[in-house]
């Protein structure tokens, strides 16, 4: 988080730096300016949001335990965990998106964005992006939306064993896959422009980000239900976050 912070803080002296030339030569590169064609942009950011944890709960049974036909004993022993209660922990996933896309005028731009995002598993999103700019000038507010669908795994991963926040919480010889989800990112922030080709701009914005995972396992490996050899359990979440960055424009 510190190297974040100082992150935005040299951006904000190199914008700074960038406006100590004089006026003239400000309004000059104001006017060689392109107003319209194509950018490319690159976004690094940090995503803050609550994340609800399941704690496990484990049952206690009674199993009768033969030692000879002259002596029995009973053991007791735990059975497969249980829903418990819940637990909240603040949770930081960086982000790093890029973006090309045409600017149509000084105020309205579209594009097409791919990145890779850090969540309890990787995802990487790809979206349209949609910008309005109040006005191109020294320090120029804009909003933006941008929405698409995060992919996280594109192939299933085996795992010997494999801890979860949420049920069945652990488990045995499985085949996980997590799949990602639709995504919806409002976006505001201001633009500092750096040269004739380049800005700076600092945003805060708001993410809704849907996810499903799948695990299939063979039953005999977990000591779970009965009746089949083989289950499958799906877990669909929801995150909302709060989100802070940093973005270049080259135009």
């Amino acid at each position: 988080m510190k190297k974040y912070l100082l992150a935005i803080l040299l951006a904000f002296l190199i914008q700074e730096a960038a406006f100590s030339q004089d006026a003239e030569g400000i309004n000059i590169r104001f006017e060689n300016r392109k107003k319209s064609g194509y950018f490319f942009s690159t976004q690094i950011g940090m995503l803050m949001g609550n994340r609800e944890i399941t704690e496990p709960t484990y049952f206690y049974g009674v199993r009768d335990y033969s030692l000879s036909s002259a002596l029995s004993s009973c053991l007791i022993y735990p059975t497969y965990p249980q829903s418990g209660g819940t637990r909240i922990e603040m949770q930081y996933s960086p982000s790093i998106t890029m973006t090309h896309g045409y600017m149509f005028n000084e105020h309205w731009s579209a594009g097409i964005g791919v990145g890779i995002e850090m969540f309890s598993w990787n995802f990487f999103p790809l979206f349209a992006d949609l910008r309005y700019t109040l006005w191109d000038d020294r320090i120029s507010p804009f909003f933006s939306v941008k929405s698409g669908y995060a992919f996280g795994n594109f192939k299933k991963k085996h795992y010997d064993q494999l801890k979860l926040d949420y049920a069945p919480f652990l488990v045995r010889n499985i085949d996980f896959r997590n799949y990602g989800g639709f995504l919806l990112n409002p976006e505001m922030g201001v633009k500092f422009p750096l040269s004739e080709k380049a800005d700076l701009l600092v945003t805060v914005a708001y993410r809704h980000q849907k996810a499903k995972t799948k695990i299939e396992t063979k039953l005999s490996n977990t000591g779970v239900g009965h009746g089949s050899d083989f289950e499958e359990w799906e877990h669909n979440l929801t995150m909302n976050r709060l989100s802070f960055g940093i973005a270049f424009i080259f135009r």
